[in-house]
């Protein structure tokens, strides 16, 4: 009897312990396959115009997106309309050359900030697109000269969407190399200033995932190929956010400035 009851409980120990052994593995396999997941480059998303979207219909609003409709006229030869075969316009990633993986100089206001809201617009003679971001500032890294400091949402544009038709048809137009910001993401955003009316391109930016780094251009969206910004991919968010207000600093004018008594 003591034996067959000792072999019980070697029987018993052994299978809890395979037990752990097997949950082990199975949580190991899965942290594994979360970290290929992050790994992975995303399918681009753009933001969708209708081409029959109503017009604002406060005479104020009406002129604002009139003006910003306008500036992005002329992006082609001819009218965006609806093709008999899937279209996926591709512009150069020629417009990379010249900027650095962090754009200060070219870059009047840098923010940390959420994706609130998201949209594309055709322009005014309808030959181009441009999509268009509203963006919770939790943090002003740089703005110097914009009032846009104060405000809690900033908006800001980069060319490119896609146009959805009456049949249901949608088009892509982008360009090569550049991602697009997604809502209710997180990310460090390089503005660069329009006009008085504290609209903003966006120069490049870097999501801020986690604790890593992803940056919003290059080899992040698929089929691309890698751009300097790629540089700081998988970096440690709190590692990158350290070294950016710091090179920040650096960088402005007031630091650089002499005391007379030296």
């Amino acid at each position: 009897m003591k034996a067959q009851e000792s072999r019980r409980i070697r029987v018993a120990g052994f299978l809890f312990m395979a037990g752990i052994l097997a949950v082990a593995l199975w949580l190991s396999r899965q942290n594994l396959l979360v970290s290929d997941a992050q790994d992975q480059s995303e399918q681009l998303v753009l933001p969708i115009a209708d081409y029959y979207a109503p017009e604002p219909l406060k005479p104020e609003d009406k002129a604002k997106r009139l003006k910003r409709n306008k500036r992005y006229d002329h992006q082609s030869g001819e009218a965006i309309k609806e093709s008999s075969y899937p279209v996926e316009r591709i512009w150069s990633a020629h417009w990379a050359q010249g900027i650095p993986p962090l754009p200060f100089s070219q870059s009047d206001l840098i923010i940390i900030g959420t994706v609130l809201s998201s949209q594309a617009n055709l322009s005014a003679d309808n030959t181009g697109i441009y999509s268009e971001f509203g963006i919770y500032v939790e943090e002003v890294l740089k703005g110097n000269g914009t009032s846009a400091v104060n405000e809690p949402i900033v908006s800001i544009e980069r060319i490119g969407g896609a146009v959805r038709f009456p049949s249901g048809v949608i088009q892509k137009y982008r360009t090569s190399g550049q991602g697009m910001p997604r809502q209710g993401r997180r990310y460090v955003l390089f503005l660069k200033k329009i006009d008085q009316d504290d609209d903003f391109l966006l120069v490049t930016g870097y999501e801020l995932r986690g604790q890593n780094v992803v940056p919003l251009d290059g080899s992040t969206q698929q089929g691309n190929q890698p751009l300097q910004f790629d540089s700081f991919k998988g970096t440690n968010v709190s590692l990158f956010l350290r070294a950016l207000r710091d090179a920040i600093t650096k960088a402005s004018p007031m630091s650089q400035a002499q005391p007379d008594n030296l």
